[in-house]
């Protein structure tokens, strides 16, 4: 009868003699034999522990999208919008304002100029 009721309670052994040696214990080192009791209920299943599960948290994978067919009217635009890309449309005749346009040489080409107009005299 005793051996059934030790099954059925969860405390075995070595907790009792841990408890035993807590009450003989000065205050000042009963700190080491709770742990060891805290540690020896965890492993019970008596308490559960606060310190996190030991390993690698497996990682939820990200759902994959899954692609929409785009829309006849969007992939007319888009067409279009492929059409016009890389087209450069050149604008004759305008001169900017902000653009000073002279009719003389650059400064290379006029000091080239001067130098073989010297050698002439």
């Amino acid at each position: 009868m005793t051996d059934e009721t030790t099954i059925d309670n969860p405390k075995d052994e070595m907790l009792e003699k841990l408890e035993r040696m807590l009450e003989n214990m000065p205050e000042n080192s009963r700190q080491p034999i709770r742990d060891l009791i805290n540690k020896r209920k965890v492993e019970l299943g008596l308490i559960k522990s606060g310190l996190p599960p030991a390993g690698y948290k497996l990682k939820k994978r990200a759902k994959k999208v899954v692609p929409v067919k785009p829309s006849r009217a969007t992939m007319k635009s888009l067409g279009n919008i492929a059409k016009s890309v890389g087209k450069i449309t050149e604008i004759k005749g305008e001169v900017s304002q902000d653009i000073d346009v002279k009719d003389e040489p650059l400064k290379k080409d006029r000091k080239l100029t001067e130098e073989a107009d010297s050698y002439k005299y």
